[in-house]
């Protein structure tokens, strides 16, 4: 269009320049016929004409104009020609249009959806106000950052003068109760604070206020829109009233808008914390999240929290001894994002490369295309059509398939944002936010030019140009083309194999990981072993009232047909763990100023052992005697635990300190049983802690062994509760199977994209080398039957085709083989029991990747042997 554009200036003006000149020499020549000398006839004439330079100017702009007009006007013209012959064109080649249609369709669907959901979780700030000045404050000690405890808030909210304003919150299961039922529901503790250091004011209703969190005051909680519309009827005078919570009244203060950020996606309520000063420094669980004043650095602030720290672990020494510990804060939407920068630059690469491949092997097709129709092209440019409108033709062509591929490419990423927004919520941050957005269109459109670009600039500049007698003596199917035009060819199909190893290579190695994960022993038969959370309110069940409950549950559950052990616990298997608790050995103190070693410490009952079928190593279990005491005097280690610490001698006997606490009395290990994975399936067993549970504790894990089927087991077990206490929910109801076949969900999750993404990646490539051999063949069918007919032996002929498709897949597996030795380097997190330089899985997929080329070879290479060269010749 600019070439257009900008032919006319040079003729427009020398048209006008002659035209104003004729006139003045008219002028000049009447004027000298009466009587004027030349020189006074010209200056005359100029006299009389007026402003020259003036009316050369207002000539030259408008004659400019309506040119541009024309040219324009000719411009789209042709352009809507050229579409029309193309996709004429395209529509009688439907097979290659729609391969080509379909398969950078689904490359530029699954690359948009992948960029919505990256674009939603890492590069969209937080749905706050000023979310830049949002940080989470945490205690630092490396690799681990720790939560806060009460006394590390309270001092913080206290000396503070960096931030705005702080905040605490805390994860908390609440049963709701509307008189007639009962349902396990999951919100947050916060404190008062909360939502005005977030920035989200109730819709309905007022915020927390500093009475709400002064202990003793009325309890108070803000419900989420979904929770005040399914549970309240979505009443507005419900507001100020109270509802049941764990058996006690919460005031009512207010309701949050629909639209919240991702710290309160998927929590139904907020109780008001009302925090009391602690008589020592742990237990850790409150996360702490805070603003920073306007014109405060982190760095600043930093500074401050690493001094308020110092200040005050003289305070706490005795409960706390970790001297190099401190305190310190991230940005909060690293915290919200989390790990998930490598998932997410890993999906978002894979399927870019997917892109690639289905451009790449698009533009072969239409080169060999171009190649059989260089006659005609050679035609159009013998009458009279340059390079570059021949070129013109050829884009429009290529824009036509990228326009189509991209509204399947928007369709099927509307599709797969709403899958990502269901199923990948439990694992990727933000996914409630995840939308085709306008970024997400933008990146359509800009796949889509560069589609275009590639699926025909090459082709065209290829298949276009040379001396067009040539081109004109070429006879169709006879041409062979140029050896420039072969090698690109060659060059696009090794890239699709280039590109396709890492994919594959990647896939492997994550099936390789899932299939370790899935062998890992849990220490424990899982069968038939179903799980339950019952909590008992405060309010409803006074300390005596605990014990006789959890007695008679235990007694009903036995007595019900198939159940053979039920035993209670404050977690399970095999990663639901609530307690990590420090400890300092007698035998082996913990340096002055270091951090004490941390394992999952569990509560159990006496029958949990026998539930489970741990083995006894040595001394005894836990029995009726160890319950009641006030501190935690005897425990059971696993066999990983005994070994980590005393890897020479018995653990049974050995003495600690836990917690942190320097004046409680020692704590005995008493026996040593095989050890469970606790901590999750993926992670390295660091030995865990089996104590009592004590008789008051509320909130336990129901854990029933049966000998039948555990879906015959649960309602049962939900009638006999509900015969107990109505109001008491039946909550977080799984099977031991169930909850390790939920924790491998995202590895699970990245062996099936990236699985898909190889297949996929596979099958284009093998497309990819097919089409070139078979163009190969249908090129050099007259070469082939004359080596035939002069006594050239099959075999040879085959291996010759053979051994030129091979060649191309040998080189273009080598460099993917090279590039995934570097790029898997960035996946090793990710990784379980396999090295990211994994030879059996290396070697298997360049053997798959050359037996999948060779078997598209064989094909167009055992046709060009059958040919009868006779009958090949009299056509030629």
């Amino acid at each position: 269009m600019f070439r257009y554009l900008r032919r006319p200036t040079k003729t427009v003006t020398s048209e006008v320049d002659e035209e104003l000149a004729v006139h003045l020499e008219m002028r000049v020549d009447e004027l000298i016929g009466r009587g004027f000398s030349p020189d006074e006839a010209r200056r005359e004439a100029i006299r009389q004409f007026g402003d020259v330079e003036f009316t050369r100017q207002y000539c030259r702009t408008q004659d400019l104009r309506k040119e541009g007009d024309v040219q324009r006007g000719l411009f789209f013209e042709e352009l809507v020609q050229d579409l029309r012959i193309s996709s004429r064109g395209l529509l009688r080649a439907p097979l290659m249009t729609l391969t080509i249609i379909v398969t950078v369709g689904l490359g530029i669907g699954a690359t948009a959806t992948i960029f919505s959901a990256v674009n939603a979780a890492l590069l969209q700030p937080l749905p706050y106000q000023h979310p830049d000045r949002l940080v989470r404050v945490y205690t630092d000690a490396p690799p681990n950052k720790f939560r806060f405890s009460v006394a590390d808030y309270l001092a913080l909210e206290a000396q503070q003068t960096t931030f705005a304003r702080i905040a605490g919150y805390t994860g908390r299961a609440m049963a709701f109760s509307d008189g007639r039922t009962a349902e396990q529901l999951t919100g947050k503790e916060v404190s008062w604070t909360y939502f005005g250091v977030v920035g989200i004011a109730p819709a309905i209703g007022r915020d927390f206020t500093e009475i709400d969190g002064r202990p003793g005051s009325p309890r108070a909680v803000i419900v989420t829109d979904s929770f005040w519309r399914n549970r309240l009827g979505g009443r507005a005078d419900i507001v100020g009233t109270p509802i049941r919570l764990d058996g006690a009244d919460y005031t009512l203060a207010g309701v949050l808008p629909k639209a919240i950020g991702p710290l309160e996606q998927g929590q139904e309520f907020f109780t008001a914390a009302q925090w009391k000063t602690p008589p020592r420094k742990g237990p850790f669980f409150i996360l702490t999240i805070a603003r920073l004043k306007d014109g405060v650095s982190s760095a600043v602030a930093g500074e401050e929290l690493r001094a308020i720290n110092r200040r005050i672990f003289p305070i706490w020494r005795t409960s706390y001894q970790d001297e190099k510990a401190t305190w310190s804060l991230m940005d909060l939407r690293a915290y919200v994002t989390g790990e998930s920068q490598t998932t997410a630059g890993l999906a978002l690469a894979v399927v870019a490369l997917v892109w690639l491949i289905a451009c790449a092997n698009a533009s072969n097709l239409l080169i060999a295309r171009v190649t059989s129709r260089r006659r005609e092209l050679a035609v159009r440019a013998a009458l009279g059509a340059s390079r570059g409108r021949v070129v013109r033709y050829l884009l429009a062509e290529s824009a036509l398939l990228a326009a189509a591929a991209a509204a399947i490419g928007i369709s099927l990423s509307a599709v797969g944002v709403s899958l990502w927004r269901d199923l990948a919520a439990g694992y990727f941050p933000r996914a409630h936010e995840v939308a085709l957005d306008g970024a997400t269109i933008g990146l359509v459109a800009a796949l889509t030019g560069m589609s275009a670009l590639l699926l025909g600039l090459i082709p065209a500049m290829h298949g276009t140009g040379g001396p067009i007698d040539l081109s004109l003596r070429a006879i169709g199917r006879s041409a062979t083309g140029s050896a420039a035009v072969r090698r690109l060819r060659q060059a696009l199909v090794g890239s699709q194999f280039a590109i396709a190893t890492p994919l594959l290579v990647v896939a492997g190695l994550f099936l390789t990981t899932l299939s370790e994960l899935g062998r890992v022993d849990l220490g424990f038969d899982p069968h038939n072993v179903s799980s339950v959370i019952v909590t008992l309110p405060s309010a409803q069940y006074e300390d005596g009232r605990v014990g006789a409950f959890w007695d008679e549950l235990r007694r009903r559950l036995e007595a019900a047909p198939g159940v053979q052990t039920v035993a209670y616990a404050d977690g399970r298997p095999p990663n639901e763990v609530n307690n990590f608790n420090n400890f300092d050995l007698e035998q082996f103190p913990t340096p002055a100023g270091q951090s004490q070693p941390v394992t999952p410490w569990v509560a159990v009952t006496p029958e949990y052992f026998r539930l489970l079928g741990l083995t006894l190593v040595e001394g005894r279990l836990l029995d009726e005697r160890d319950a009641p005491r006030e501190n935690i005097e005897t425990i059971v280690v696993d066999r990983v635990w005994a070994k980590r610490f005393f890897p020479n001698e018995s653990a049974v006997g050995k003495r600690l300190k836990e917690g942190g606490c320097t004046t409680c009395p020692w704590t005995n290990v008493v026996g040593v049983v095989s050890e469970v994975k606790y901590a999750g399936v993926d992670k390295p067993d660091q030995g865990s802690v089996y104590w009592a549970l004590p008789p008051t504790t509320r909130l336990r894990y129901v854990l029933i062994r049966s000998g039948i089927e555990s879906a015959a087991i649960v309602p049962s077990a939900r009638r006999i509760l509900q015969e107990l206490d109505p109001s008491l929910p039946f909550s977080s109801v799984a099977t031991i199977e169930e909850l390790t076949d939920q924790s491998l969900q995202q590895p699970r999750s990245l062996s099936w994209l990236a699985g898909t993404v190889a297949a996929v990646a596979l099958v284009l490539s093998m497309i990819g080398i097919y089409g070139v051999m078979t163009f190969y063949v249908q090129q050099h069918a007259k070469d082939i039957s004359i080596r035939l007919a002069l006594g050239a032996n099959p075999r040879g002929v085959l291996r010759l085709i053979v051994g030129q498709g091979m060649t191309v897949v040998v080189l273009g597996v080598g460099a993917g083989l090279l590039a995934a030795l570097a790029l898997t380097r960035l996946i090793a997190s990710l990784l379980f029991h396999v090295s990211a330089a994994d030879v059996v899985t290396f070697a298997g997929a360049g053997l798959l990747l050359a037996a999948v080329g060779l078997s598209a070879c064989l094909l167009p290479a055992a046709r060009a042997t059958a040919l009868e060269p006779a009958s090949v010749l009299r056509n030629e």
